[in-house]
Formats: structure tokens, sequence, C-alpha cells
């Protein structure tokens, strides 16, 4: 059946038809239930936080709102948060003295604050005089009196709506409460609980709104409510109340329409100034006018003491003034399309701000009207059966073309939408409907997909791991094989003493011997994704980061040469015991700027690196025996493999270069290495740089305490103690830079 489906033009369109019918089944089940998570809805999200960074919002900035933030800077002058209510009280007649017009907290007072009177009439032996002159204080001294003292209508205090179950402190009055027939009905997001501010200061008359975000599954904010219900009550978001307060409006009226036996929320009216578009549980999509700091933001601190710089404390006259923070120990930043850390009282600047543009005739707000699901599902209808039917038998290339232009087509349409009518369409499905019946009508570009496969295999196949030809069969676009420069890390593996060891062996031993070694060698490389260049007798070359990329080339070659040598250690004991001769190998990897490609003549051809770095990397390979270390690297390697514990060995330069390289060994993996280890290491490390800075003395002790502390270490310190033992340092040079030469390849 399958065979019969795919082969010729009309088996292709029955197919294409039974995928835009699966696609259409799929959005529209994604449709009837939103914000579930499933793949739609977290690509949809995906897109339209690309829309957002893309094409931002473009508002002017021209109305005036400041953010006051408590801020890690106000946290070190002023103290950790919460305050004193009475500090709180002199922040808002600091506003008030700067001429703020409205001022919001995005913060809630639901707890009681220190009184330092009461607590020491509280303690058991004050004497009664003390505890009578101390009773008449206990006002003077009630933080929240103060405060209480110091609000007023146009000082709103935000609240939680939640339903982690408990209420606390107290809720102002609900803009609207509704028959009882009216909330069974109506389909605005209902919480039970509350945390609000403590009594006392809601019943001055300062009024509130909620400041609740709700982030989509994946964490992101990308759209806030702006009522919420607690049974027949319902309350307005801070900035919604801020809005109407700034509008001079007299009241909020929810927008409803019915909807079978529900009452569909459509949006909420601030007087008759201004209308913002809700969706039917009363959320708006927040429309971010930029990243963190689009607002003029002033920190808290230069507020209460009058130190902050002119321009910014006369911002404040007439201003709408929103208090929150975006100090991170106290837990209100957020992720949003823009970026991660956006400090949630930002986002509540934004609503307000968008709410004011619409009453002065801007349009400001973002919104899915609810003709969405028809146009999606029409939309993909007509695309679909123009793709489904048009595409059979045309060729790769003209497939491959028109599925890229109606890609790019719908992405036009709805970025034009998203930036001209504020209007935010779903695109997922129609992008995988282009995408899937493309790459089902490209099926017949298999041969050219299998001439790759037999290229790639023949040229790679014995050089890199089976997984890693695979991903280059599956990817050919990805695959460098014309010359070219690019970063990477080379490896040269060599046996020590190949020649007088195979000196002893017959040639049928020293071919076992070697198949062994090399096969034990290579498949280590392999295994951290490493291309064998050549092997040259008892010589193993790899490269890293090519054929296919790899960021991360230093790391994966130092973890294989650490490894490699582990793998000798288990080949060493396997030989002594079936009698064969042990030995050892020397490593050495270097990290540059190399030539890599599919380079030679027409008679040969291999695929190879080339360069002065990779001459380097040679030349470490054969300086491991002179230190009698297992594995050098370079300065260049070990910088960009940070993930490792090293010792330094020497600077040193090599035949050949006149550039310094600063040699060194990688130990193990970071975080495996014990104190004791890193204590030897530490000492070493000081023995290198007093050697360097000529305190010979000093380092010719530590080098002697090491070498008896750590015998298998102990020629690199036989190296330096041999250096200085006829050497006067007073006699060196004044230039003298404790660079050693190799003069010998």
């Amino acid at each position: 059946m399958m065979a019969w489906l795919f082969r010729g033009k009309r088996g292709l369109r029955a197919a294409g038809l039974l995928v835009l019918v699966l696609l259409m089944l799929w959005q529209a089940d994604a449709f009837r239930r939103p914000g579930l998570g499933g793949p739609l809805d977290r690509l949809d999200a995906v897109l339209y936080d690309w829309r957002f960074q893309m094409l931002p919002p473009q508002r002017a900035a021209d109305l005036p709102i400041v953010i006051v933030d408590l801020d890690e800077a106000t946290q070190q002058r002023e103290g950790r948060w919460p305050w004193d209510r009475a500090k709180v009280a002199a922040l808002i007649q600091a506003l008030r003295a700067q001429g703020a017009a409205l001022i919001g907290f995005d913060v809630v007072f639901s707890e009681p604050g220190p009184n330092p009177v009461r607590q020491l009439l509280q303690a058991d032996a004050l004497p009664v005089e003390l505890s009578a002159m101390l009773a008449g204080q206990t006002e003077a001294f009630d933080g929240d009196a103060i405060l209480a003292r110091t609000l007023d209508p146009y000082v709103l205090l935000g609240f939680f709506m939640h339903a982690d179950g408990g209420d606390a402190g107290q809720l102002p009055a609900p803009f609207m409460v509704l028959p009882p027939e009216a909330a069974a009905a109506t389909t605005t997001r209902a919480l039970p609980d509350y945390t609000a501010s403590l009594p006392q200061l809601t019943e001055t008359g300062a009024g509130g709104g909620f400041v609740v975000a709700v982030p989509d599954p994946d964490g992101i904010v990308r759209r806030v409510p702006m009522v919420l219900r607690r049974g027949a009550d319902v309350y307005p978001a801070l900035s919604l109340e801020m809005a109407r307060l700034a509008l001079g409006a007299p009241w909020l009226r929810l927008e409803q329409a019915d909807r079978g036996d529900q009452r569909v929320l459509t949006g909420v009216r601030i007087g008759r100034d201004a209308r913002v578009p809700l969706d039917e549980q009363g959320n708006l999509l927040v429309p971010y006018r930029g990243r963190a700091g689009s607002f003029t933001t002033i920190s808290a601190t230069g507020v209460l003491r009058g130190d902050a710089p002119a321009e910014s404390l006369a911002a404040l006259q007439d201003a709408f003034v929103l208090v929150g923070t975006s100090a991170l120990g106290l837990a209100d930043l957020r992720t949003t399309p823009l970026q991660t850390g956006y400090p949630g009282v930002e986002t509540h600047a934004n609503v307000l701000d968008a709410v004011l543009q619409a009453a002065l005739g801007r349009d400001a707000f973002y919104v899915q009207p609810d003709w969405t699901p028809g146009a999606v599902l029409a939309l993909m209808l007509g695309l679909g059966l123009l793709l489904a039917l048009g595409l059979p038998g045309r060729s790769p290339r003209l497939m491959m073309g028109c599925a890229v232009a109606g890609l790019l087509a719908l992405v036009a349409a709805n970025g034009w939408a998203w930036d001209h009518l504020h209007v935010a369409l779903p695109l997922a499905a129609l992008m995988l409907l282009v995408v899937s019946l493309a790459v089902l009508n490209i099926v017949g570009g298999y041969v050219t997909a299998n001439r790759q496969r037999h290229a790639i295999q023949s040229l790679f196949g014995e050089y890199v791991p089976a997984a890693y030809v695979e991903r280059m069969v599956a990817s050919p676009d990805s695959v460098h094989l014309s010359g070219e420069q690019r970063p990477m890390t080379v490896l040269f593996a060599d046996i020590r003493n190949f020649t007088s060891l195979s000196e002893h062996l017959s040639a049928g031993e020293l071919k076992d011997l070697l198949s062994r070694y090399l096969s034990s060698v290579t498949e280590v490389i392999f295994q951290h994704q490493g291309t064998i260049d050549k092997y040259v007798g008892d010589m193993v070359m790899a490269f890293w980061n090519a054929p296919l990329d790899d960021e991360r080339h230093a790391v994966h070659a130092v973890r294989a040469a650490l490894d490699m040598q582990a793998c000798m250690a288990r080949v060493r004991a396997e030989f002594e015991a079936a009698g064969l001769p042990v030995f050892r190998i020397g490593i050495g990897l270097n990290t540059g700027s190399m030539n890599v490609g599919d380079m030679g003549s027409r008679y040969r051809r291999a695929y190879t690196v080339l360069g002065d770095a990779v001459n380097l990397g040679s030349r470490l390979e054969s300086l491991t025996a002179y230190y009698g270390v297992p594995i050098l690297v370079s300065d260049a390697t070990r910088a960009q493999a940070p993930d490792f514990v090293y010792r330094t060995v020497d600077r040193i330069r090599v035949k050949g270069r006149r550039d310094v390289v600063e040699a060194s060994e990688p130990v193990c993996e970071a975080g495996r290495a014990g104190p004791e280890l890193l204590d030897r290491l530490a000492r070493f490390e000081q023995a290198i740089a007093d050697y360097r800075a000529r305190r010979w003395l000093q380092a010719r002790a530590a080098l002697i305490r090491l070498r008896a502390e750590d015998p298998d270490g102990g020629a690199l310190y036989a190296v330096y103690l041999d250096r200085m033992a006829d050497v006067d340092p007073a006699g060196l040079p004044a230039d003298w830079d404790a660079v050693h030469d190799h003069l010998q390849k």
C-alpha cells in the first residue's frame, strides 16, 4: 500500500492530501484546547517571540511613566527589603515633593512592620520609669501608622490573587460585583485566595490592583491578566487601575458577548476614554516596548536622598510612578519574549503605557481575534491544495524553490499583519504544512542523496566514526570538502623508542603489535568525534572541527588524549600478560588556524590538514619524551579547553618558530582532582614561578620535595633541577625570559 502511495504523481497527490487533512485536524484540536503546551502551541510561542524580537512595537516614549527601582544599589544604601514602613512613607513623600501625580506599588505590605518601642516594652527587665516614658512613644514609632497617614487615593497598593490557600490582609473594594447567575456564566478567570496589604493601609482610601503574572507553560510571560474574579467580585490589575486614575475615568466596565450559556469576556472599558481588548479569560498580550530599561528608571535611594541626577528627578514631575524591583534577591524577574531577567514592574509599565496610548487614539495593543481559527484553517486548505496538487512531478530544485517561496510569503504576510494590523496570527501549522508537503515531494531527489552518500562514505569511511559518517550523509551540506582555513585542534601520538622496540620483534609480531595499538587509540579518537588524518608507522595524527563543525573541538581533543593514555595503560597490562613488549606513547596537541580539505594530486588525494599550527602539535609530541610527561598541549589548546586540571610544563620556543609557547600537561578532568593532587600541582606552579623569577633557592627546595613525594613525575622535576644545577641566577642576562629553546625537531 505505501509503495503504491509514493509511486507517481497520483500517489504523491494522495499522500499530500492525507498530510493536509491530518495537519488541519491537528490545528483544529489545538484551537479547541489552547494553552496545553502541545507541539503546535510551543512552536507558535517561539514564532511569537521571534516576531517581538524582529518587529518590536514602535511606540512614542512621550508619556510620563517612571519606574522607581528598589535595585541592588538601594538595598546596599537603605537596607534589605522589606523596609520599615516609615521609610516607605518617606519615599512617598519624596516622590510627592518631586511632583509625582500617581504612585503604584508593585509590592505588598501584608505583614505588620516591627515597632522598636513595642519590642522594648515587651522586654522583661525594662525599668518601670523607662516603660512609662516609652509607653507614650509607641504611636510615634509605628511605621504602619506612619505609612497609613501618608497614603491617599492616588497611591495604589498591589496585592496578589492566587490559589495557594489562605487569605492575608484586606482587599480593596472590587470595581464590579456580578450577579450570581452572571458570575456563574462568565469566562473571567477566578482565583479564590489573596494576599493583600494590612487593613489599616487599605482602609485609608488608597486603591490598588493585583500584580499577578501568569507565565505560559514554557515559563515566558507573554500575557498578563487585566481582570480577575474572586467569587462575584471583579478586581483590576494595578496597571489598569492606574490607567483609570491617570485618565480621570469614573469607572471600569467589563465587555462580554453571549456564547450559548456563557458570557465570554472580550474587553474592559475605562470610562469613555479607552477600551482594552482581552481574551476570554481576561488576559492581555503584553505589548513590550523593548528590552528592560525602555522606561525612565530611577534608583529608589536616589529619590529618598535626593541625590539622583537632576534630569531623573525632573522626570518625576506629573509622572505616573511604578515602584518595583530589579534586584535579584527580591524574585521579581521574569522571562519575556525579549529577554530573561526582565523586571516584573516593567511589565506593568508596558501595559500602562499601552492603555494610555490607546486613550490618545494610538493603536498600541496586539490581539488574536475570534476569527483567527477560521482564517488559519481556510488558509491551510487553500495553500495545502495548491501544493499537494501542484508539486508532484516537478524537479527537486523547483519544489525546493516553491517551498522556500511559500515559507517566505507566509512569514512576510504574518509579519505585515503583526506590524501594521497588530494581529498575532498562528504560523506554526502553516509552516509545518509547507515543509511537510515539500519534503514529501522531494523524495524523487534520492538519487542525488545516494550519490552523496557513496562519495562521503568512500572519502571518510576509514577516518571518522561510522556515526559521524551517517551525520554527514544525512546533512551533506554541512561537510567541508573544499580547502578552507578554520580554527582546529590537531593531535599527534607516537610510541616512544619505537625503533629500538621494533628491533626485537619479527615482522609478524610487529604488525600484530601495531595493529592492536592503532586500533585501540583510533577507537578512543572516534569516541571523541575526532578525524584520523593518517598513520605513519607508529605515529597517529588526528584533528577536530572538520569535516563537521565542532565548537568544543579543543575540549574533545584533550579528553581524547587523556582517554588514550588510560587505554594504553590497559593495553600495556594485556601485552605484559601475553609476554609482549610494553611501551608508552607521547601525545602533543595544538589549537589554531589550519588549512583543511580534500588535497593532493590527480593520482592520489586525501582529506588532510596543513599549516604552522599543525607543525607545532608535532613538535609538542616529540617533546613529551624530553619532559617525561605523557601529554603536552599548547597555551592555545589550554585556553579553549578549561574543563581540565593542568600542570604548567615549560615556556618553550621550538625549531622553526620564533613565537614562545607555554606548554602544559593536562592531568585530569576538572572536579576529579583530589586535594592532595591539587596541593602538589599548586606547589609545582609556585616552584615554576620562583624559577622564572630567579628565586632558584626556593625553586630547588620545592622541586626536591616534590620529587620525593611524586616519583612518577620525577622526570619533569629533574629537568628543572638539572637546569639550575650549575648556573648562578645572578649571572643570567638581564633580558632572560625563562624561555627554553629546543633546537631539534
